[in-house]
C-alpha cells in the first residue's frame, strides 16, 4: 500500500476523535497495511481480554476502542488506508486508556464492586445502588424522623426485618416524628371529636384515618362535631346569631347557612337586629356558666319557704330556661357562720330544693335542675361584718349543661 503525504493538509474534527489524537496521527505519519492489520488484531484481542473489568469501569472507553477498530477494519478492507490508519490508531488510543483505568482491584474483582460508590461494597451493601451509611448496611437511615416508624422504602424493599431493631412498620409522614399507633404520624385529631386535622387531607390519608376521624377540622384544637366540621356549635343559644369566636376565626361564610352577625349575647337567646340579645333583663344577667341574680331570693328568717317577694325573679328565671331548653342547672344554697353548722346546712338544703320546686311549678322540668346546700362552707365575702354576711347568705345558679 502507497502512502501520500499532504503537507497541506488541515485538521478536522470528527466525532468522537480528539484534535489531540488527529495531531498524533499526523505525526506517527503513514504505516504499512501489514502492520494496520496486525495492530487491529492486538487491539481487539486486548479487548476480549479485558472486557469484564473494563466494561465495569471504563465503558465508554472500550466501546470506542471496539466501535473504531471495527471502523478501521471496514476502512481497510474497502481500500482506504488513510481512513483504516486513523480508526486502528484511535482504538489503539482508547483499549490503552480502558485498560489503564480499569487495574483497580473493585474492576479486578467483581464481588469487590461498590456501584453507589458509599464505600461499602455490594456483596456487603443491602442498598448497592442507594448511597448510605455503614451503621445502615450500606442503606440510608431508615428512620430519619427517629419517631421508630421505618421509611416507606424499607418495606417496599423487603428489609423491615433487617432495621427490625431500629423500626417497624411503614412511615405515612416520614419527614414528621410520629407514633406507631398513627403509621408514624402525628395524632390525626388532636381535639378527639372524631373531626380530622386538615394536614391528614391535604396529606392524601383521609382512608388511611378513617377508622380514627373523618372529613377535615376547621376547628383543630377546640372538641367539635361532625356536623359542625370539628368546630362547636356555632349558634349555641340558637337565636340565628353566630357566636363571636366564629367571626373570631373567620368562619362567617362556612357558617352563613346556620347563623349570621355577631352575638353580643351568646349565652340566650335573642334576636338578630338586637345583635343576638334578649330585651333587658331586671332581674338577672345569663353568662357562659352561670345565671347572675341582681338581687337575692327573699326567705323568712331560718324558713326555707320563698317569700312572695321574688316570684318576679322566679318568673324571669322560668322565662329564660323556657326561651334556652337545652339549659341545665344546679342550684346551691349557702349561708353565713351564724349558729350551729349543722343547722345552717339544713336550713342552705332547703331553701336550694325550695328554689327548685317553684320552678318546677313553673314548668321546669325537674331533670332539668338540681340543687344542694353547703351552710357557711363557701362564703364569697368576710363574716365578720354585717354586710359580708348578707352577701354569703344567697342562692348560686350555675349552669352544668348547655
Amino acid at each position: 500500500m502507497k502512502c501520500k503525504r499532504n503537507h497541506g493538509i488541515r485538521v478536522r474534527a470528527v466525532a468522537g476523535v480528539s484534535v489531540s489524537f488527529v495531531a498524533a496521527v499526523l505525526l506517527v505519519g503513514c504505516v504499512s497495511g501489514t502492520q494496520l492489520k496486525a495492530q487491529r488484531q492486538q487491539i481487539q484481542e486486548q479487548a476480549e481480554q479485558i472486557h469484564d473489568r473494563a466494561y465495569r469501569c471504563s465503558p465508554r472507553e472500550l466501546a470506542l476502542a471496539k466501535a473504531h477498530e471495527e471502523f478501521g477494519r471496514a476502512e481497510l478492507n474497502r481500500g482506504n488506508g488513510r481512513r483504516g490508519e486513523d480508526h486502528v490508531l484511535f482504538a489503539d488510543e482508547m483499549i490503552k486508556d480502558a485498560d489503564a483505568r480499569s487495574l483497580h482491584t473493585l474492576c479486578l474483582d467483581p464481588s469487590l464492586q461498590d456501584r453507589d460508590g458509599d464505600g461499602i461494597i455490594d456483596s456487603e451493601d443491602l442498598c448497592p445502588d442507594t448511597p448510605g451509611l455503614r451503621e445502615f448496611q450500606g442503606c440510608p437511615d431508615p428512620d430519619p424522623d427517629k419517631d421508630g416508624v421505618c421509611d416507606p422504602w424499607v418495606s417496599e424493599m423487603g428489609l423491615l426485618a433487617e432495621f427490625a431493631h431500629i423500626c417497624q412498620g411503614i412511615d405515612y409522614c416520614p419527614t414528621v416524628p410520629g407514633v406507631l399507633a398513627f403509621f408514624g404520624c402525628p395524632n390525626p385529631d388532636r381535639d378527639g371529636d372524631g373531626v380530622c386535622d386538615q394536614w391528614v387531607e391535604a396529606a392524601g390519608l383521609s382512608d388511611q384515618f378513617a377508622r380514627t376521624c373523618t372529613g377535615s377540622d376547621l376547628c383543630e384544637d377546640v372538641k367539635g362535631l361532625p356536623g359542625f366540621r370539628g368546630c362547636p356549635n356555632p349558634d349555641s343559644d340558637g337565636d340565628g346569631v353566630c357566636d363571636p369566636w366564629v367571626s373570631e376565626m373567620g368562619l362567617l361564610a362556612e357558617f352563613a347557612q346556620i347563623c349570621q352577625g355577631v352575638d353580643q349575647c351568646p349565652y340566650e337567646k335573642g334576636t338578630l337586629e338586637d345583635k343576638g340579645c334578649p330585651p333587658p333583663r331586671k332581674y338577672i344577667e345569663v353568662t357562659e356558666n352561670k345565671i347572675e341574680l341582681k338581687e337575692q331570693f327573699f326567705f323568712a328568717t331560718n324558713k326555707t319557704q320563698v317569700l312572695s317577694k321574688s316570684v318576679p325573679l322566679l318568673d324571669e328565671i322560668a322565662a329564660v330556661l323556657k326561651e334556652n331548653p337545652a339549659i341545665h342547672i344546679a342550684i346551691e344554697g349557702h349561708t353565713d357562720n351564724t349558729g350551729r353548722h349543722r343547722s345552717n346546712v339544713t336550713l342552705s338544703q332547703g331553701r336550694a330544693k325550695s328554689v327548685m320546686q317553684e320552678l318546677i311549678k313553673r314548668g321546669i322540668a325537674a331533670d332539668r335542675m338540681t340543687s344542694e346546700g353547703f351552710g357557711p362552707d363557701r362564703p364569697i365575702d368576710t363574716n365578720s361584718t354585717a354586710e359580708g354576711r348578707a352577701k354569703n347568705r344567697r342562692v348560686d345558679i350555675n349552669i352544668t349543661k348547655r
